[in-house]
């Protein structure tokens, strides 16, 4: 792999960007020679964008006159509230001046001489028809531009269909990043009055051979798309039509800043898809937990150099890794995926854009305070339909019943105010089975503290995340009688087996003589101690690793089921020692992040 290529396109940070000023429509910035976005308009047809109430309204079209070698399109931006006439005024002057500028620099060559054309422009005089008939001149644009109405522009002898608030792609971009074998999608897609699902996308490559030619075949269809390696050294062009219902926009095309480069080459991971390679039906699920370490935590020059200093650079960079992680998750065929340190912005423009074309929906949540990182939860909704999402920030309710009582007996006030100061939180997700329509999963995510010597705070937030997602199984119970409702209680435990959370979830009880208690003797608990009464057992059991840096390597991440409802079929078997290793430790070029990912298919004891 051209590392040494790669790591140059990510140091320049070249991309394509459409910034909306005044007007709503793109303007287009040039910072590649390869990179162009192009609005395709129809010459018959004049958008007008206007949102009732607002003050500006938006009109584009594209006037074309041969003769004068004119193809431009025209973009105003004007008060809702000016007549037509003043509009009308504007159109013909603008377009006039360019017709003009045109004029002067026509010329032909005569017997050697350059001569100036002579011939007149014709005087530019506009009209707005509504069904035919001319429109009053002092009547004000916003009564003018409404829904439904049969307007049309007349310009220079052509008639534009106004199209009125269309489906409309604002700004769109290519990434800066391209890996063969990996997806691609846009990097940017913001829309007017259409969405990602209801506009058709088509992928082009060039010919690498004639990278100057104009000779583009086309690849693919759909949001995303996976280069072949023998598309190395291509260019990609991404053309949107966007759509609603019978309505359809002006088409859009953005060719990407950089060719197609190499990938790393062989993942890890994909060994372990040999083992998810068909999806699950009927009684069988498959989950995913997997802690894909967020851009906040490696996009500095801590993290570059103390943190992951055997880690290249460009593999630490989001835009290299998230290529990473979603193939990955693709791979797994997984129903349900548990994921924790997600940046709220991967969410939103990677994530739940590229996992809803493969019949996935999500939530998402940040942490307390100031973080933007957070907990997501996706699931398969031809295997499951959401019926309720909620989340907490454990520190900004004590007073969750069944836990409240160990929180009032807790008399170390040093342990209470470094538990309330942290962001964690939990979020439960409630989903029923489409296979099976009486169970119901409540499936809880959570990510607990990190910090080395705060193992009596993980303990009682873990108690807190299970209470927490007990209550919401309850509750379920109630609205759902004649239902099953069952818990799994996923995430980045930050605990080893060891300690006391695998023994509370497992066991169902930690003693007051726990040494997690006294993991920071200033805060220590004393005379507590924690139980419960469900039976939970971890499905993946305890790996080795989940989480191997060169610092520090052991298991942190869980799946917790409850054991008399489901039963564990198949788990996927981890990555060896030799692999991760191969580059020191974890992330690295071919692990996007520190954690591995824990995978397992679970089923329902039906007979129960």
């Amino acid at each position: 792999m051209s590392y040494a290529r790669l790591q140059y396109y990510l140091s320049k940070g070249t991309f394509l960007t459409c910034k909306v000023t005044n007007s709503c429509f793109p303007k287009i910035l040039f910072r590649s020679k390869h990179q162009e976005k192009k609005l395709i308009l129809k010459m018959n047809e004049a958008f007008v964008r206007y949102d009732e109430g607002t003050d500006n309204f938006d009109v584009t079209f594209r006037y074309v006159n041969a003769e004068y070698n004119v193809n431009k399109q025209f973009n105003f931006n004007r008060k809702s509230d000016s007549t037509v006439s003043n509009f009308l005024s504007r159109v013909d002057a603008n377009v006039s001046k360019v017709l003009s500028a045109k004029k002067k620099k026509k010329k032909r060559k005569s017997k050697g001489e350059v001569l100036e054309d002579d011939l007149p422009v014709a005087e530019c005089k506009s009209a707005l028809l509504s069904h035919g008939l001319p429109i009053e001149g002092d009547a004000p644009c916003r009564s003018v531009f409404t829904p439904n109405a049969d307007v049309s522009l007349v310009l220079l002898g052509s008639v534009y269909s106004v199209k009125y608030n269309a489906p409309w792609v604002s700004n769109i971009a290519l990434p800066k990043c391209i890996l063969a074998s990996f997806p691609t999608y846009p990097s940017k897609f913001e829309t007017y009055h259409t969405s990602q699902v209801e506009s058709a996308f088509t992928w082009y490559r060039n010919n690498k051979s004639k990278p100057n030619a104009n000779d583009w075949q086309e690849a693919a269809q759909g949001f995303v798309y996976t280069p072949k390696v023998e598309e190395i050294g291509c260019l990609l062009k991404l053309q949107c039509v966007p759509k609603k219902a019978d309505q359809i926009g002006p088409t859009v095309e953005v060719t990407s800043p950089s060719t197609i480069e190499a990938g790393p080459g062989y993942c890890p991971f994909e060994t372990r898809h040999l083992f998810t390679r068909t999806k699950l039906s009927g009684n069988c699920f498959r989950i995913v937990s997997y802690n894909i370490l967020a851009d906040l935590y490696t996009d500095s020059s801590y993290s570059r150099e103390e943190l992951f200093p055997y880690c290249p650079p460009y593999a630490l960079d989001i835009d290299y890794r998230k290529y990473l992680i979603l193939k990955e998750l693709i791979g797994y065929n997984s129903d349900i995926i548990c994921l924790q340190e997600v940046d709220s912005k991967i969410f939103q423009h990677d994530l739940l854009p590229t996992l809803s074309t493969l019949d996935y929906n999500g939530v998402f949540n940040r942490k307390g305070g100031t973080v933007s990182e957070g907990l997501s939860t996706f699931f398969n909704i031809h295997r499951f339909q959401k019926l309720n999402f909620e989340s907490a920030v454990l520190s900004q309710n004590v007073d969750l019943p069944g836990f409240n009582q160990t929180w009032k007996s807790i008399t170390n006030e040093k342990f209470k105010e470094r538990f309330l100061c942290r962001s964690t939180a939990v979020q439960a997700t409630t989903l029923l089975s489409l296979d099976n329509l009486s169970e119901i999963l409540v499936v809880g995510n959570t990510h607990l503290y990190f910090h080395p010597d705060a193992d009596h705070i993980r303990l009682l937030q873990g108690y807190y995340a299970l209470h927490y997602v007990r209550n919401v199984a309850n509750e379920v119970q109630k609205k759902f009688p004649e239902h099953n409702v069952s818990i799994v209680l996923c995430g980045d435990f930050n605990s080893v087996p060891e300690c006391g959370i695998y023994q509370l979830m497992c066991k169902k009880q930690v003693p007051e003589d726990c040494k997690d208690w006294n993991s920071n003797p200033e805060e220590a608990v004393h005379s507590v101690s924690l139980s419960h009464d469900m039976s939970f057992a971890s499905a993946c059991g305890t790996p080795e690793y989940t989480n191997f840096t060169k610092g520090f390597a052991d298991c942190l991440d869980y799946i917790y089921y409850q054991t008399d409802r489901l039963q564990v079929e198949q788990v996927i078997p981890m990555p060896s020692t030799e692999e991760l290793t191969e580059y020191t430790a974890l992330p690295s070029v071919v692990f996007p992040s520190d954690h591995i990912s824990i995978c397992a298919d679970l089923k329902w004891n039906i007979t129960r």
